[in-house]
């Protein structure tokens, strides 16, 4: 039996062309919707930060320096 002779381009899986760089675009184009999504998501859902709230309670302070500053609660933290 002799072996079956075949050029590179014969040999090759698949060709080199535009397909392969529509798919290579579609793949980066998904990750970067993806990482949007996330960190859009994530702002949503994530606590209120303490820098707001200690500034707040600086500003109260200021307006009125007789009476301690009033502690927030989040909204998600009060009581029913």
């Amino acid at each position: 039996m002799m072996a079956k002779v075949e050029t590179g381009t014969q040999a090759r899986q698949g060709e080199k062309g535009r397909p392969i760089l529509y798919v290579l675009i579609a793949a980066v184009l998904l990750a970067v919707i993806a990482g949007a999504v996330t960190l859009t998501w994530q702002g949503k859902v994530s606590p209120a930060d303490h820098a707001s709230q200690s500034g707040q309670a600086a500003q109260q302070t200021a307006d009125n320096p007789t009476t301690p500053p009033q502690k927030t609660v989040p909204a998600e933290q009060k009581p029913k």
